[in-house]
């Protein structure tokens, strides 16, 4: 799962080096709530979200969703 999120954008790469259930997404508070609200995608307000919990099926509508509202 880290492997497909790093390799879809490369503001993500650092996530594919990672180890652990969790990582951290360079998203605002503000973003945090687009993604909740448009998405239907939660993380914490601080953007940890849980890689473990996300099924490969998943994976692209994360990656274009967390783009989309980092892209603004």
């Amino acid at each position: 799962l880290r492997q497909k999120i790093a390799a879809c954008d490369p503001r993500l790469a650092y996530i594919g080096r990672q180890k652990g259930m969790f990582s951290m997404l360079p998203v605002t508070p503000d973003q945090v709530v687009r993604l909740r609200e448009e998405f239907a995608i939660y993380v914490a307000g601080s953007g940890r979200f849980n890689v473990c919990g996300m099924g490969d099926d998943q994976v692209d509508y994360f990656c274009n969703s967390v783009k989309a509202v980092i892209d603004g």
